[in-house]
């Protein structure tokens, strides 16, 4: 298709498909498509009730790049390294039309404050963003 991968890409979607195949530990069939979220959702609440198994950095990287594989196979956009807002650290970042989407840190408070991030309703609020905003922009 053309579409050029570099090293950040080829890592969000090795970590990606780590996510595929760990989903099949609680029977989900992941797919890249949208309804999938609703699995990586409830996969994400098991999580969340048990001490994370390993690293929970490794952790919100794979469930992260899954849910920004999600979003760029429907809308677009360019994985990248930038250093999140306010913070001193950097992180996997998904560009969208001059907007930036931070999967890993939505998938970490998602496992560190609860049901009040899920992840479905997140994955809803930007695809509204992307379908009503001239030009796909996440304002």
């Amino acid at each position: 298709m053309g579409e050029t991968h570099n090293s950040v890409t080829d890592m969000a979607l090795a970590y990606a498909e780590q996510a595929v195949t760990l989903a099949r530990e609680y029977q989900a069939n992941l797919d890249y498509s949208e309804r999938s979220l609703t699995d990586v959702e409830a996969i994400l609440a098991k999580l969340s009730q048990t001490s994370p198994q390993g690293d929970l950095t490794e952790t919100c990287k794979i469930w992260g790049s899954y849910l920004g594989e999600v979003v760029r196979r429907r809308f677009g956009g360019e994985w990248s390294i930038d250093t999140y807002p306010g913070k001193e650290f950097a992180t996997l970042t998904l560009n969208l039309g001059g907007s930036k989407l931070f999967p890993s840190m939505k998938i970490h408070r998602r496992l560190t404050q609860g049901g009040g991030e899920n992840i479905w309703l997140f994955y809803e609020m930007v695809k509204a963003r992307l379908e009503t905003v001239p030009g796909g922009r996440v304002q």
